[in-house]
């Protein structure tokens, strides 16, 4: 019997934490998993390691190459229909392959499903996972956080066995050069074990920014072998070759919706950025609050935006209400004090063109101060972050209908409420990326009131609880 999923896993002295990565594997629930490990040339054997853990277990014995060179002995060995990669070191949540494959059901097209990344800092003698400082989600180039199908490999390209390191990196730019269709998905499916004493060096080296210079050289030579191969395609098509583009789609209408009261003077940012989208939203529908800014006066001055005066009370009302009068088949908010990335509609309608399903795309986002323009040097946070606010969120109509209104009885909690319950439904939810979305800090931000944020939380656990009770 074929096996369905085949893990490859390189081990190069990591003896001390294989155990824990074994486990890892072990603890996915699934049937039909075959389990590849490539000793590449380590100081201490590790077959009675692996045979403890998973008696059933390939290993390839081979000198050190590297661990591009240990997966690439390991994809000719696998007979799986998809391939997962899991470093020794490294471990996988519960769920991890679960919720990879059901990116594969949700999204047929789809030849890579990735998952988020959490970096986990333990001491350089600890084995044990309890007890280290754990990092925010985020998308990366760790192959541990993907599944893909084996033709991928086999069709476009394994991984480059000359590179000693960086070779997750080229494999990513070789798939962005061929239009593989990569899905990701908001759940979190690797912890990335980071070494204390590799943490220091790196932050002494770099500082509170950026990447250290060895790796910045390593992406650059990459980034100009890329541009070579790019050249030398276009120079082919030029040339009667062909071109490897695919052939694009009818694109999906979008209607934008805004909930505003007294939003000057951030409004015209944030309807620039709607204008500036290099897939322009069909509708702008604008729900107006009592004002005395001139928001609505700004609002009806532009011909481009339908304004509705919100005849409700409270935020959820007015989502509601926008709702109800959109008219294309994909619907997303834009909160008035935010700024999106001029490709963030065009990202998440290509994400959202993978799902053969009625489903929804988040971004990532940034956060910057309220003084001057949305520019690099505002930003209060280096690290991206999955955003779990409307802003974020494009989907199909017929989510919405399905996950039900917005809750007027939750005040400012009615947002978080409606991602819990999107989070909870099996409506598949993907990921463009990287940070398509601004989020400005000011005064007003009803967000950055504490008592405010409690008390909408606490409404929004009774609600769940409420909800569990009645379940059983």
């Amino acid at each position: 019997m074929q096996p369905l999923i085949s893990i490859i896993m390189p081990v190069y002295n990591q003896n001390r934490y294989i155990e824990g990565a074994l486990d890892s594997v072990g603890a996915q629930r699934l049937e039909a998993l075959e389990l590849i490990v490539v000793n590449d040339g380590s100081d201490t054997p590790v077959d009675a390691l692996v045979r403890a853990k998973v008696p059933g277990a390939t290993i390839i014995r081979q000198p050190n190459a590297g661990p591009a060179a240990a997966r690439n002995s390991g994809i000719a060995q696998a007979q799986g229909r998809f391939i997962a990669f899991l470093d020794a070191d490294d471990l996988w949540t519960t769920t991890a392959l679960l919720r990879l494959l059901k990116g594969f059901r949700d999204a047929p097209g789809a030849g890579v499903v990735q998952g988020n990344v959490r970096r986990f800092i333990v001491p350089d003698d600890a084995t044990a996972f309890d007890g280290a400082q754990i990092g925010s989600p985020y998308q990366g180039f760790n192959v541990g956080a993907l599944l893909l199908r084996r033709e991928v490999l086999l069709n476009d390209g394994l991984f480059d066995a000359n590179l000693r390191r960086s070779e997750d990196v080229d494999l990513f730019i070789r798939w962005s050069e061929r239009r593989v269709a990569r899905l990701v998905i908001p759940d979190v499916v690797l912890y990335y074990r980071k070494y204390e004493a590799h943490a220091r060096r790196a932050a002494k080296a770099i500082g509170r920014r950026g990447v250290g210079a060895d790796i910045c050289g390593d992406w650059l030579a990459l980034l100009h072998r890329s541009m070579a191969r790019r050249r030398t395609n276009t120079a082919t098509a030029a040339a009667g070759g062909g071109s490897s583009a695919r052939a694009d789609r009818s694109t999906p209408a979008v209607s934008v919706i805004m909930t505003v009261r007294n939003g000057m003077p951030h409004l015209p940012e944030a309807i620039a950025a709607i204008h500036r989208q290099t897939l322009l939203p069909r509708e702008i529908v604008a729900i107006v609050g009592s004002s005395e800014d001139g928001t609505l006066e700004y609002l009806r001055s532009d011909l481009n935006i339908r304004v509705i005066e919100q005849s409700g009370v409270g935020l959820a009302a007015a989502r509601n209400t926008a709702l109800q009068a959109v008219k294309c088949p994909l619907a997303a908010f834009c909160d008035h004090d935010d700024v999106w990335h001029p490709a963030k509609l065009e990202k998440q309608v290509a994400v959202i063109r993978q799902f053969s399903m009625p489903a929804a795309c988040i971004v990532n986002f940034e956060e910057f101060s309220e003084s001057g323009p949305a520019m690099r040097s505002d930003l209060l946070s280096d690290v991206p972050t999955l955003a779990w606010t409307p802003s974020a969120l494009l989907a199909h109509r017929n989510v919405y209908a399905s996950i039900g209104p917005f809750d007027p009885a939750l005040g400012h909690g009615c947002d978080t409420d409606w991602f819990r319950r999107l989070r909870q439904s099996d409506i598949p939810c993907g990921v463009a990326g990287p940070v398509l979305l601004r989020k400005r800090r000011h005064g007003a931000n009803l967000s950055r009131d504490p008592d405010i944020n409690r008390a909408a939380m606490f409404k929004m656990i009774r609600k769940a609880r409420g909800e569990l009770k009645h379940d059983f």
